[in-house]
């Protein structure tokens, strides 16, 4: 799908009942991927970067359903540059993936702002180019099944507990979103807010406050 012209969104088939939602980004500095997958998208996601000549794959944190993917970019593709969390990367050596840059907060990487968000993972990230928030699991689409049970006013949600590092930090970091400008929330699951995407962090902050 694409949310505009440079920026598509790609939903995969998982084998968790849901898709699994990448994201292209074509930027000044070459053609970014968010999220690498893992190995039950691997096939889907190398034809998405083969159609879209990805230049550069961003792991949005150390989940394996945004890594597992990698081995079989770097198969399929000639030069791919991979980014990651720094404090995450561990993840991704533990598996035996090697990354090309490890992030810090407020880092840019082919022009893209990486924002720390932590709390779902020790050093989840969310990532920023030109009006697109990439929110990776920072925050979820209220139809996703892993969105977590509560009356949201908005269409988006806090990720379930049980799959956050540290609950009460990934909800704080939501509120940090707001630091920055942006109008379309992309996410990995459930569905994207492709307009009036400040609004609806806002109203989840609001949500989360009460």
């Amino acid at each position: 799908m694409q949310v505009r012209p440079g920026v598509d969104t790609y939903d995969l088939a998982w084998n968790r009942g849901e898709p699994l939602s990448v994201h292209v980004d074509e930027t000044e500095d070459g053609t970014v991927l968010f999220g690498a997958g893992d190995q039950y998208t691997a096939e889907e996601l190398v034809d998405v970067a083969r159609t879209q000549d990805v230049d550069a794959v961003i792991v949005e944190h150390g989940d394996v359903d945004h890594y597992e993917g990698i081995p079989a970019l770097r198969d399929a593709l000639e030069d791919v540059d991979v980014a990651v969390p720094a404090g995450d990367a561990t993840f991704l050596d533990d598996a035996g993936i090697e990354a090309d840059r490890r992030l810090q907060d407020g880092d840019r990487f082919y022009g893209v702002l990486a924002i720390a968000a932590p709390g779902h993972t020790p050093d989840n990230m969310a990532y920023r180019y030109d009006g697109i928030l990439v929110a990776g699991d920072t925050v979820a689409g209220v139809d996703s099944q892993y969105a977590a049970t509560g009356d949201w006013s908005g269409p988006l949600a806090p990720m379930t507990p049980d799959y956050n590092a540290d609950d009460a930090a990934a909800r704080e970091s939501i509120a940090g979103l707001l630091e920055h400008d942006f109008d379309v929330v992309l996410v990995t699951h459930g569905s994207n807010v492709i307009a009036g995407g400040r609004e609806a962090i806002e109203a989840l902050v609001a949500d989360l406050k009460r």
